[in-house]
């Protein structure tokens, strides 16, 4: 009976983290949507679908052409579920444009109130006063060609539309051509495109929250594992600057996903699998799974000596070396970064690529004395110094997205040394006088 109660107690709380991770999943692709996919109003929405479109049409750029897998998962399956997102600048600008119901009694005496007739005016002083500064400076003394111009200028009826803002807005949502008249429209197949990365990182920060949680539980309890997942969580929004990269949560579901498989000495088959997966998505991330899997492997002696092991080690190493060797030489030789390779002079002369970075890691950084005393990190922790060194010297590390790698391989040991730290501070509890 106690083992059936202890079970139903497990299943309860896995029930209530599973909850709280659709939770944190979803407000964390809902802020996305607000603060980095709309910071530049529609603009934002048609680079994503571009990138997207040109991506599954093998002509993108690199490195968004090696990361293809999440695209494709986009354009087959996530973009088909009818989930919205609420895209409130996008909307706002789409209604304004486009329907003359939004230009309703409500929202003209707001606009009114916050960009009065007599601002408006003074504006239109103001350019009058430029224009014809403008046209002495062009033309001179030569009345007759800055009369003729002037006219054509006051053909435009500028001031008419200054008095009836809602006129000129929907006058231009009027001739806005229809290609591009389709990413303000939520229907359209570009808006299927665009909801369907919210809703791809949707899905893999659920399945990402819920792989953290469960690898940090090979290292502390429940209630720590729970704290991995929440400090998680609460670093992540300081990775979104800079535009959050379509295969993010994909790639950082795939990376916690083979560190749980290396810990629990899952098949070779499986790590071979995982690392195919990554490649799909980085293939530097795929490499350095296959370093850490090394580094473990050899951290048991008697492997040294088994001619299988070195084997196994050296395929994994090599399957993300020839994938990156295919993608840019076989299938996309055309493909060409948009950057320069090496942005080492950049992170040197950018003072964020300095303190981002080191805001991230700080709190690892902290704990990494109880790292040594696990020995899974005690054997595998040099990976992180050539993976960081890599992403500075190729890499802008003020993209601190860049480094979450390492955090995902830090914060077990930290929720463990708060776990510690707290068992060695608890005060001793009042028995009542008992000795």
């Amino acid at each position: 009976m106690r083992g059936n109660g202890a079970l139903s107690s497990r299943r309860k709380w896995l029930l209530m983290v599973f909850l709280l991770i659709v939770i944190l999943s979803y407000v964390f692709a809902s802020m996305t949507v607000w603060t980095t996919d709309s910071r530049l109003l529609t603009y934002s929405r048609y680079s994503r679908v571009t990138c997207h479109r040109d991506v599954i049409a093998g002509k993108s750029v690199a490195p968004d052409q090696f990361r293809f897998g999440v695209y494709y998962l986009i354009e087959y399956f996530f973009k088909n579920i009818p989930l919205k997102w609420y895209d409130i600048n996008n909307q706002y600008l789409s209604r304004l444009l486009l329907e003359e119901e939004a230009w309703d009694e409500e929202f003209r005496r707001s606009f009114d109130l916050f960009f009065s007739v007599e601002e408006r005016m003074s504006i239109l002083d103001a350019m009058n006063e430029n224009v014809d500064k403008l046209l002495s400076s062009v033309f001179g003394e030569n009345q007759l060609v800055k009369n003729i111009v002037k006219a054509n200028i006051q053909s435009l009826k500028i001031e008419e539309y200054a008095m009836d803002p809602a006129r000129l807005v929907l006058t231009i949502g009027s001739h806005i051509p229809e290609e591009l008249k389709n990413y303000l429209i939520d229907s359209s197949d570009e808006s299927r495109i665009y909801y369907g990365h919210v809703t791809a990182r949707f899905f893999f920060s659920i399945v990402f929250f819920i792989l953290l949680y469960f690898f940090a539980e090979n290292f502390a309890g429940p209630s720590s594992s729970l704290m991995a997942v929440l400090l998680f969580a609460g670093l992540l929004p300081f990775a979104t600057q800079d535009f959050l990269q379509a295969e993010t949560m994909f790639s950082l579901s795939l990376f916690t996903g083979s560190l749980i498989a290396i810990v629990r000495r899952s098949s070779f088959v499986t790590m071979i699998s995982l690392v195919l997966l990554a490649c799909t998505a980085r293939t530097d991330h795929a490499l350095f799974i296959a370093v850490i899997y090394s580094l473990f492997q050899m951290s048991n002696k008697p492997n040294l000596k088994k001619l299988h092991t070195w084997l196994k080690i050296a395929v994994l190493v090599m399957i993300p070396l020839g994938f990156t060797a295919v993608l840019s030489k076989v299938l996309f030789p055309e493909a060409q970064y948009y950057l320069n390779f090496f942005q080492y002079d950049f992170n040197l002369n950018n003072i964020w690529s300095l303190v981002y970075p080191v805001i991230l890691l700080s709190i690892p950084a902290v704990f990494t004395p109880f790292a040594c005393k696990i020995p899974f990190y005690k054997s595998t922790w040099l990976w992180v110094v050539p993976f960081i060194f890599m992403n500075f010297m190729i890499g802008r590390t003020s993209e601190a997205r860049l480094l979450l790698p390492v955090l995902v391989y830090c914060l077990p040991f930290v929720v463990k040394g708060i776990e510690d730290l707290t068992h060695r501070t608890e005060p001793e509890i009042d028995r009542g006088g008992e000795a």
